[in-house]
C-alpha cells in the first residue's frame, strides 16, 4: 500500500510538472548522519552512516534507493562525493583525508534527490573541522611565531583547547554493560548493549569507539536530538524544478541531440550498456524532447557505461547527459576560520604521527569489501551457453561458430560482417541480425569480434527468437562472456557516448584488529584511534561486541546512534580509559 501511494505520488507530479514547479512540494522525507568524529587531521579517515527517514515520524523512508554524501569548503566547492545505494534506508561510507586538504572549517552534507524539490531543501549538514599540519604559511608564521600556520586569514579565530568531555548519554530503551572501565593495551573489551524491554524492537544503528583529546571539536548532533529539532535545521535555496525521486535504484536521464534540427528526436530506441561480469543492458524510448531515463533497480558494479542510439537513423544524433541535482551551496553558513594556539602542538604530533604509523601499516589491516550479491544477466535462463572450456578450443569466432556455437551463424558482405541466430524448431529464418553483446556492451558493428583472440572468452550464450528488450525487438541474443569480464570497444562513434559517472560506492566490512588470532599482528605497531567503527549493529541478537584496545592511551568514547524501526530515536555515550602496560 505505501509503495502504490509513492508509485501514484510520481504520476501525479509528472502530469503537474508546470504547476508543481511553482509550487512547494510536500516532502515526508528527510536524513541524519552519524559520524565518527568532527574534527580530524590529515591522514584520518571520516567514517559515516546515513539515514533516509521520513520527516513525520523517523521511519525508515521507502522512497529513495539513493543518497548522496558530501563534503564541502568554505567557497562552497565539494572536496569529495560519495553516491550510496540505501540498503534498509541506510547506507555507509568513509573518506580517507589527503594531506592536499587545507586546514579549515568544512560541512558534511547529506541529501536525496527527492529532498531537493521544495523551494528550500532540508539537507542535513554538519560541521567538520580539518587540520593539516603539513601546511606552511611563510607570511603567517612571519607574523606570528607563537601560532601554527595552519589558516591563511588574518581574522581567523584563535581556538583554546577544551577539557575533555566524559559527559554520558543515557536512553531509556538500551543500556551499555562493560565488564570494566579501564584497560591497558591490545586488551579485549566486551561490551554488551542490553535493552530495557524483553523484545527489543529492532532497527538501524552504529557503533563508534573512538579516541578523544583537547582538540575543538563541534557538537555533533545526536539521534534523539534530530528527532526533535530537525523541522529547524538550517536549510539551503534550490532550483524550482521537479525532480524525481530515485525510486527504484540509481537513475541515468539525459538526451538526444540531432545534426539537422528537422530530424524528429522522438520514439528514438537508446540503449545503456554498464558492463563488467554482473552487466546490465537496457534500452529506452525517447520523449518527444528527445530526453531518456534509465532505472537501475539493482546493484550492478561495472566497469566501463555506454550510452548508443539505436535505429538506422543513429548517425544523425548525439548523446547528452543531464547535469546531476545539487543542492545550492553558496547560501551555506560556516564557522569562522581559525588559528591553532602552540598548546595544540603536542597533540597535532602525536595524532599525525599515529595516522603516519596506521597509514604505514595499512595493507596488514585493510578494509574489505563485500562481495555483491551475483545478478543473473536480463536473458537467464532461457539462453543455451557453451561453455568454451568443455570444447577443444578455436582461435577466431568463425570457427568457433562453425565448430561449437551452432546455434549462432555469420554472413560476410565485403569486409563486413553480421552475426545471427539459427532456429531449426521454425522454418522461417529472419533476416535480421541479431542482439550482439560482449561483458554487456552493445556491438552495433561486429566487425572487431572475427579478429579477436577467442582464448579470451569464457562462454557465448545464444538465445533464439523474438526477444523484448524495453521498447525494443531483438532476432535473438548472442552474449559473449570473456574470462576477466572487461571487455572494451575501440568504437568512437559520434551516436556512442561512454561518460565518466558517479557510480555508487561499494560496501565493505570494515577492519578490526583482533589479538585472539594468535601472534598474527604481534609485531605490528598498533596506533589506531578508532578502535572500532560498525556501522550495521545489531542490538536484537543478544550477543556482546567484542574487540581490542590499541598501544595509544588516553579516553575513549563510546557512541551508539540509530533509529527502531517504529521511529524512536536511540542515542547512548559512554567512556573508556586504556592506560600502557607497565
Amino acid at each position: 500500500m505505501e509503495r502504490l501511494k509513492h508509485i501514484l505520488l510520481l504520476i501525479l507530479l509528472v502530469n503537474t510538472r508546470q504547476i508543481v514547479a511553482q509550487q512547494e512540494v510536500s516532502l515526508n522525507e528527510t536524513l541524519f548522519i552519524h559520524a565518527n568524529a568532527t574534527t580530524f587531521v590529515s591522514g584520518e579517515t571520516l567514517l559515516y552512516k546515513i539515514y533516509c527517514l521520513k520527516s513525520t515520524d523517523k521511519t525508515p523512508s521507502a522512497i529513495s534507493k539513493i543518497a548522496y554524501v558530501e563534503l564541502v569548503d568554505n567557497n562552497s566547492n565539494v572536496v569529495f562525493k560519495n553516491k550510496l545505494r540505501l540498503d534498509n534506508s541506510t547506507a555507509a561510507g568513509d573518506y580517507f583525508i589527503p594531506t592536499t586538504i587545507k586546514t579549515g572549517n568544512y560541512k558534511l552534507v547529506g541529501y536525496t534527490t527527492w529532498t531537493l524539490n521544495s523551494s528550500v531543501s532540508k539537507i542535513f549538514q554538519t560541521d567538520i573541522k580539518i587540520i593539516n599540519p603539513y601546511e606552511v604559511n611563510e607570511a603567517n608564521a612571519a607574523k606570528d611565531k607563537n601560532t601554527s600556520t595552519n589558516s591563511t586569514s588574518e581574522k581567523a579565530i584563535v581556538l583554546t583547547a577544551l577539557p575533555l568531555n566524559k559527559e554520558e548519554i543515557k536512553d531509556n530503551n538500551f543500556k551499555i554493560n562493560l565488564d570494566k572501565k579501564s584497560f591497558t593495551n591490545r586488551e579485549k573489551v566486551v561490551l554488551e548493549i542490553v535493552s530495557a524491554n524483553s523484545t527489543p524492537e529492532k532497527g538501524n544503528y552504529s557503533l563508534s569507539v573512538r579516541k578523544i583529546d583537547n582538540l575543538p571539536i563541534t557538537k555533533q548532533l545526536t539521534a534523539s536530538e534530530f528527532y526533535k529539532t530537525a523541522g529547524s535545521i538550517e536549510t539551503l535555496q534550490t532550483k524550482e524544478k521537479t525532480i524525481l525521486p530515485e525510486l527504484r535504484g540509481e537513475m541515468i536521464s539525459g538526451r538526444i541531440i540531432p545534426k539537422d534540427n528537422s530530424t524528429s528526436v522522438q520514439n528514438i530506441n537508446v540503449a545503456l550498456s554498464l558492463t563488467g561480469k554482473s552487466f546490465a543492458f537496457k534500452v529506452v524510448k525517447t520523449d518527444q524532447n528527445g530526453h531518456f531515463i534509465f532505472n537501475l533497480d539493482k546493484n550492478y558494479v561495472g566497469n566501463e557505461t555506454v550510452l548508443q542510439v539505436l535505429g538506422e537513423q543513429k548517425e544523425a544524433f548525439t548523446i547528452e547527459l543531464d547535469k546531476m541535482n545539487e543542492p545550492e551551496y553558496s547560501k551555506l553558513s560556516f564557522q569562522p576560520n581559525f588559528r591553532l594556539p602552540v598548546e595544540f602542538k603536542e597533540t597535532l604530533l602525536e595524532r599525525s604521527i599515529a595516522s603516519q604509523i596506521e597509514n604505514a601499516y595499512y595493507l596488514n589491516k585493510t578494509d574489505s569489501i563485500v562481495k555483491p550479491e551475483k545478478i543473473d544477466p536480463f536473458y537467464a535462463p532461457l539462453s543455451k551457453e557453451y561453455n568454451l572450456n568443455d570444447f577443444t578450443r578455436f582461435p577466431t569466432l568463425k570457427e568457433t561458430i562453425v565448430e561449437i556455437a551452432t546455434a549462432a551463424s555469420y554472413k560476410q558482405n565485403g569486409n563486413n560482417y553480421s552475426l545471427h541466430v539459427v532456429d531449426y524448431t521454425t522454418k522461417f529464418q529472419s533476416p535480421e541480425p541479431a542482439l550482439v553483446i560482449v561483458d554487456g556492451l552493445l556491438l552495433q558493428n561486429v566487425n572487431e569480434l572475427f579478429t579477436y583472440n577467442m582464448n579470451n572468452v569464457r562462454s557465448i550464450n545464444i538465445l533464439t527468437g523474438g526477444y523484448y528488450v524495453g521498447p525494443k525487438v531483438f532476432n535473438g541474443i548472442i552474449s559473449i562472456i570473456t574470462e576477466e569480464g572487461n571487455y572494451s570497444s575501440p568504437q568512437k562513434e559520434n551516436y556512442i557516448l561512454k561518460p565518466a559517472l558517479l557510480r555508487p560506492s561499494l560496501k565493505k566490512s570494515y577492519h578490526q584488529t583482533d589479538y585472539s588470532e594468535g601472534n598474527k599482528y604481534e609485531r605490528i605497531p598498533d596506533f589506531r584511534s578508532q578502535l572500532l567503527w560498525n556501522p550495521e549493529v545489531d542490538l536484537n541478537n543478544g550477543k556482546a561486541i567484542t574487540f581490542f584496545t590499541s598501544d595509544l592511551p588516553g579516553t575513549y568514547e563510546i557512541n551508539i546512534e540509530g533509529f527502531t524501526e517504529k521511529g524512536n530515536p536511540v542515542s547512548i555515550k559512554d567512556f573508556i580509559e586504556v592506560k600502557e602496560l607497565q
